[in-house]
């Protein structure tokens, strides 16, 4: 990290707060280029919506912690995202600390924030210490003689000062969900984004396919709902952390809250006035209600007695498993129009 003697990068970048860390970053960046399909640059919501990567993956195992885990977003968020704009991307990675820094510092010399994948509990300016290695930040500039970088967190209003071995540290851990490998997104933005219809439809498509893969998206509720009745049984003494660790899931986790349904439902607005579709504004009405029935769960469970709250949130989990049927149902009516773009 030496051989740098002044401050390096991009400045002037727009940023706000982000309910998902890798929409939000990825908002920030394509402001930064002033690509969007409206004057103003586009919103969160339709950032993530764009990508596709609405999901829902459960794990359940008795000898884990937490027993139950839900993720409500697939893992190549950014990468498609790139692809239905229209934008050539690849995640850089490597093993290699020095190697992973050169090319980050390549980056920044040429004056383009860059998008980073970094664990939460290694960068210093952040009070989360529990590991996420699926975080991402922007990084905007870099001081070598100070030894920090500018960076860009959703989680914060106001750019956050990191230190190089910090980010370092960050970059190059193997905790939960999956080692960094010093990931950094390389995109190359065109004049203009992919036409909207293709986009929007190539986004659609993506969250349909996801949804009906085995063991993912549909099944993923199915088998929440199965299991709910024998959770006790299955959880023994870590039953009311289970549903504890559900809860924050759900509602307070790095996955949007709600499971990234908001930013969905927001996506499946803007789209649909956008195309002007009724079946596909139809869609986003049946998202708002799984939001709130998501939200609902959530706070059934938030209560000190946890067999009241197991039996109380019950009924609201059979409600998100009927709302998330009719909301992919919803879109792929939207697919059926004749409206499909190739892929």
């Amino acid at each position: 990290m030496n051989g740098a003697t002044a401050q390096r990068g991009a400045a002037g970048l727009h940023h706000r707060v982000a309910d998902h860390a890798a929409s939000g970053a990825l908002r920030d960046l394509l402001a930064h280029h002033r690509l969007s399909y409206a004057p103003e640059p586009l919103s969160e919501g339709t950032i993530f919506g764009l990508s596709g990567a609405l999901d829902l993956s459960l794990r359940i195992g008795e000898a884990a912690r937490p027993v139950i885990e839900l993720d409500g977003r697939t893992a190549s968020l950014e990468i498609d995202l790139c692809r239905h704009l229209g934008m050539p991307s690849q995640w850089c990675e490597t093993d290699d600390p020095a190697a992973g820094w050169e090319i980050l510092s390549i980056e920044l010399k040429e004056g383009r924030p860059t998008v980073l994948r970094a664990d939460v509990a290694e960068l210093d300016y952040h009070p989360e210490r529990r590991h996420d290695t699926r975080h991402a930040i922007v990084v905007t500039g870099y001081d070598a003689q100070a030894g920090t970088l500018s960076v860009l967190d959703g989680r914060f209003p106001d750019p956050q000062r990191c230190t190089l071995a910090a980010l370092a540290a960050a970059r190059a851990s193997c905790a939960c969900a999956a080692p960094v490998r010093h990931g950094l997104l390389r995109l190359t933005p065109g004049p203009r984004l992919a036409e909207p219809r293709q986009a929007i439809t190539a986004a659609v498509s993506r969250v349909v396919r996801s949804m009906r893969r085995a063991r993912n998206g549909l099944g993923a509720i199915d088998a929440l709902a199965s299991v709910w009745p024998r959770l006790p049984e299955i959880t023994g003494s870590c039953f009311a952390q289970t549903l504890v660790d559900v809860r924050l899931q759900i509602r307070d986790s790095a996955t949007g809250g709600a499971l990234c349904r908001s930013l969905q439902a927001r996506f499946e607005h803007d789209a649909a006035a956008m195309l002007g579709s009724p079946k596909l504004g139809q869609a986003a009405l049946v998202c708002d209600d799984l939001v709130d029935a998501w939200r609902t769960f959530a706070s059934a469970l938030d209560d000190e007695d946890a067999v009241r709250a197991h039996t109380v949130a019950r009924p609201w989990l059979e409600r998100i498993r009927t709302l998330e049927h009719r909301h992919v149902e919803g879109l792929e009516a939207q697919l059926a129009t004749g409206d499909r773009a190739p892929i």
